[in-house]
């Protein structure tokens, strides 16, 4: 017997496993059955037999078609298990294992042997802190149990509330339900390029669960198929969730085809959509003047008395591209003053250096003035200011008649 640093007693079969059989190897048959024992032929390559040696000194040799898989046990865990039985069930015999178990990385074990310390002394401050407790107002707690007493669960490695929990947790399922979904819209797409195209195009124009909407936008703006595009348009409207009404929205403008567009404009007009007059608002200050009448076509559409102070600041619009560079569509929008006495800057160019040159050039957008006379019966035509004075007048009549009312 020798003393280790720690103090504890040690038996001597710990420090040398010179007397110890090697490590056995287990050999699971396709049959169902095992064969224990060491491998003798480890170098062979290709693997054509299993040559085994047995714990008892026999020999067999395997087919390499007979073993379905072979399992190389650890020899650390070999020797723990033989030398477990030796050490006494006391603080000190257990203590000693622990150490032994730590130094080869036998971390399962180490913890049932500090557990059964804590449980032979309670208060054994060093196996506590090494299985991870505290001592809080008299009491040891763990980790977990600490941050369980202010709230906090593990999860995925980290502590959270158990709200957190529930929001990842709901995250996770509608993330499995929306690839499902898309699962199942790729697989009726494809059925409408076959016989089956009847029972596709049901199958899409029956959804109405809004975790489809992901699916189905993402096909929207990649399917080349317009009738396709056009179908999916209807499924969206039929679910007329904001993310769908959002989709249908960004589809009328910048769908290259028309009938497309003008499919999505159909829908959206059946309903009020105030996000929808504000998305439409808010392109109308785009970099891409085609954009900006696109925008006032469905604004004009739309019929909502909202856009028309939008549309007044879009009559004309300045824009301001490079030329002459690898890139001469870069755009840039402002808004100034048109003609009509507005005093609206004229196109003019500025140098960079010698390279690139900004070109400014002011444009009046037909579109725009189309959706206003649509929208208000006034036509001041690109005169800005007169439009500006018209609007005002009309939001100072129905204050006061708010007033009388």
């Amino acid at each position: 017997m020798k003393r280790s640093a720690m103090g504890w007693i040690v038996p001597a079969v710990l420090l040398s496993a010179a007397s110890l059989p090697a490590s056995d190897d287990v050999f699971l048959l396709k049959t169902g059955g095992r064969v224990v024992g060491e491998l003798l032929n480890p170098d062979e390559v290709p693997r054509k037999t299993y040559a085994i040696g047995l714990r008892c000194g026999g020999r067999i040799t395997l087919d390499q078609v007979q073993v379905q898989a072979v399992l190389t046990q650890n020899p650390d865990l070999q020797q723990y298990e033989q030398i477990c039985p030796r050490f006494s069930d006391t603080v000190e015999g257990q203590w000693a294992l622990a150490q032994w178990c730590q130094d080869r990385g036998l971390s399962t074990q180490r913890k049932t042997h500090l557990e059964r310390i804590i449980e032979l002394d309670p208060d054994h401050a060093e196996a506590r802190r090494l299985l991870g407790y505290q001592k809080s107002a008299d009491r040891w707690l763990t980790r977990e149990e600490i941050m369980a007493e202010q709230g906090y669960v593990g999860y995925k490695g980290r502590y959270r509330t158990s709200q957190e929990i529930e929001l990842m947790e709901n995250r996770r399922k509608t993330d499995l339900a929306e690839k499902e979904w898309a699962r199942k819209i790729n697989r009726w797409r494809d059925q409408l390029d076959t016989d089956k195209v009847a029972e596709g195009r049901q199958s899409l124009l029956a959804i109405r669960d809004p975790l489809a909407v992901p699916a189905l936008v993402q096909n929207l703006a990649a399917d080349p198929a317009p009738v396709v595009r056009i179908l999916y348009i209807e499924v969206l409207a039929g679910i007329g969730t904001p993310d769908a009404v959002r989709a249908l929205a960004t589809c009328s403008l910048y769908d290259p085809v028309e009938e497309v567009r003008l499919t999505c404009l159909d829908y959206l007009q059946k309903d009020r959509h105030p996000d929808v007059i504000e998305y439409y608002a808010g392109k109308l200050r785009d970099k891409d003047n085609r954009a900006v009448n696109l925008a006032a076509v469905c604004l004009r559409r739309m019929k909502d008395p909202t856009a028309i102070r939008p549309l007044i600041d879009a009559l004309v619009t300045v824009h301001r591209f490079q030329v002459g560079s690898s890139n001469p569509g870069s755009i840039s929008t402002t808004f100034g003053t048109g003609p009509g006495g507005t005093g609206a800057p004229p196109g003019s160019g500025l140098s960079m250096g010698g390279g690139p040159k900004i070109v400014t050039q002011q444009i009046v957008n037909q579109a725009v003035l189309d959706a206003l006379i649509s929208l208000t019966g006034q036509n001041f035509n690109f005169d800005q200011r007169a439009w500006t004075y018209w609007y005002a007048s009309q939001v100072r009549r129905d204050v006061l008649n708010a007033r009388r009312d």
